[in-house]
């Protein structure tokens, strides 16, 4: 129990003898923890699983038992996910019902636990640079500082291409095809095109105008895009031939999925945001009390969007 791992397929075959394979809906993990999504669990099975060898401890949240392994989880998920073929599992039948705020835990973890210390990694060198910046003003002149300067700001301007891969495995979409559609969100053209909407130009899209939302280091238009995707792309599989589905399929997608994101999702999560932020001022502003108390009533839903860049 938390010692040290050793033999990662050891540990794997004792959770998958607690768990059973025939009881797993779904398998990931974050940095430190082996994430289950179960159609049956007990205090008993999470007992079980908190008293293994290399085992820290077992929660159960978010509609998943998590078991908490440490720094070497990855070892132990490969490990895991090797057995009896785990990482195919994909049931028809639906993981057992929970609650809302359940459920949006566990899509958050899904698509923000796996890329999570690279955006810390580069906060850290954002923070060292600003430092180096005040100390030797001088620095922040010279191309070794702007190169690492970019390098810092690069995760968090390609937001949402990471959003994309993990989205994609979580709603199980097509991951090419995401990253196709949210790379398009945070294309150069886009933002200039932006740019010129912000300073007065009208663009239009089929007589439509275009808003200056701009999607770099954004969170909720990708998340939003790739969870619709995953609708769309299915629908269209079931109606073309086979033989030229690898090609239009793709292209359908693109073409629907890009601009309505443009158009419409991209647009509204703008407002939402803009809206939520105002309403928050002017009751901190006028009500603060009541301000403290919604803080403290959404923060587990704060903490999960964690707002990057919204």
């Amino acid at each position: 129990m938390g010692e040290k791992v050793r033999d990662y397929s050891k540990l794997a075959e004792e959770i998958l003898a607690v768990v059973k394979s025939d009881n797993i809906v779904s398998v990931a993990r974050c940095a430190t923890r082996l994430r289950l999504v179960l159609r049956e669990s007990s205090p008993e099975m999470k007992e079980q699983l908190s008293k293994l060898s290399g085992v820290i401890t077992a929660v159960e949240s978010g509609g998943q038992m998590q078991i908490v392994i440490g720094t070497h989880v990855g070892e132990v998920y490969d490990a895991f996910i090797s057995l009896e073929n785990i990482d195919t599992l994909s049931s028809e039948e639906e993981a057992p019902k929970s609650s809302i705020l359940n459920r949006l835990v566990a899509t958050m973890s899904a698509v923000f636990a796996p890329f999570i210390y690279i955006l810390a990694a580069a906060g850290i060198l954002q923070g060292i640079l600003i430092l180096l910046n005040l100390v030797f003003p001088q620095f922040a002149k010279i191309g070794t500082y702007q190169v690492f300067s970019f390098i810092s700001w690069a995760p968090f301007t390609f937001l949402p291409i990471f959003i994309a891969i993990t989205a994609s495995k979580h709603f199980k979409s097509n991951m090419y095809i995401a990253i196709a559609c949210c790379a398009a969100l945070v294309s150069p053209t886009w933002a200039e095109m932006a740019g010129s909407i912000a300073s007065g130009k009208v663009i239009t899209f089929f007589n439509i105008p275009l808003s200056e939302t701009v999607y770099t280091s954004s969170v909720l238009p990708p998340l939003i895009l790739v969870w619709f995707l995953s609708y769309l792309e299915h629908f269209i599989e079931k109606r073309i031939p086979s033989v030229i589905r690898s090609l239009v399929v793709p292209l359908i997608c693109l073409v629907i999925m890009v601009p309505l994101t443009i158009l419409i999702i991209g647009p509204i999560s703008a407002a939402a945001a803009s809206g939520i932020a105002n309403g928050y001022n002017f009751l901190a502003e006028n009500v603060p009390f009541l301000a403290a108390a919604l803080i403290g009533f959404f923060w587990q839903i704060i903490v999960i969007f964690v707002f990057i860049g919204e």
